[in-house]
């Protein structure tokens, strides 16, 4: 709440609007609070909140469910998690090669050197990325049928440590939980069964 006080707010407006119409809304909605709200929360010498790294999902398998109104009966499901940044940074300050290296204790000094490049991690990411995708398109689509559109994505962060991860499912709102366990059933085989294999790999690189 220390952060949300009037003094410190900046409003940018983007797009083709009427400045007349978008002003009176800006006095109306957020010109009539006070300029000491929130100050009860005002700290001593308080600056500015920096991040170095995403912040902790407090939370784990939270389900959520929301419907609003719509003029075509239709579903959107989410499976969501951390995940490394764009450049393999882990919300803990460690990298994917970190995490590699640490599971290969017979990794050859060739191996080694080559996992500490710098975009090792990154092209790393792009080809599990491109593999669930495929996984997902296969299972999700093609065997269970329950979908017409899934696909997997990293946010992608540069600076910050950490990120998140997002599958997005498209059914009917009949199959809609189905989908979304296909979904998680998808993740779930990476590490009960069905790893990553060379077929798989090779496919992903051609891509």
């Amino acid at each position: 709440m220390s952060q949300l006080l009037p003094p410190e707010l900046e409003l940018s407006i983007v797009g083709d609007f009427d400045p007349s119409e978008v002003l009176e809304m800006v006095r109306k909605y957020i010109g009539s609070v006070p300029a000491d709200a929130n100050s009860e929360y005002t700290k001593e010498d308080q600056v500015p909140v920096t991040f170095d790294s995403v912040p902790t999902i407090p939370e784990k398998g939270k389900f959520i469910e929301i419907e609003l109104t719509d003029s075509d009966p239709r579903a959107v499901a989410y499976v969501a998690g951390s995940a490394p940044n764009l450049w393999g940074f882990l919300g803990d300050g460690s990298t994917v090669a970190d995490y590699i290296l640490s599971r290969d204790k017979k990794a050859s000094e060739y191996e080694k050197s080559r996992r500490s490049h710098p975009l090792f991690s990154y092209i790393t990411l792009a080809l599990v990325s491109e593999i669930i995708n495929r996984r997902l398109f296969s299972y999700v689509r093609e065997r269970k049928q329950l979908t017409y559109d899934a696909n997997f994505s990293l946010t992608g962060f540069e600076r910050l440590k950490g990120g998140w991860f997002l599958v997005t499912v498209t059914a009917s709102k009949e199959n809609a939980q189905a989908a979304l366990e296909a979904c998680k059933e998808t993740l779930q085989a990476l590490f009960r069964g069905n790893p990553v294999s060379p077929d798989n790999l090779e496919s992903a690189k051609r891509k």
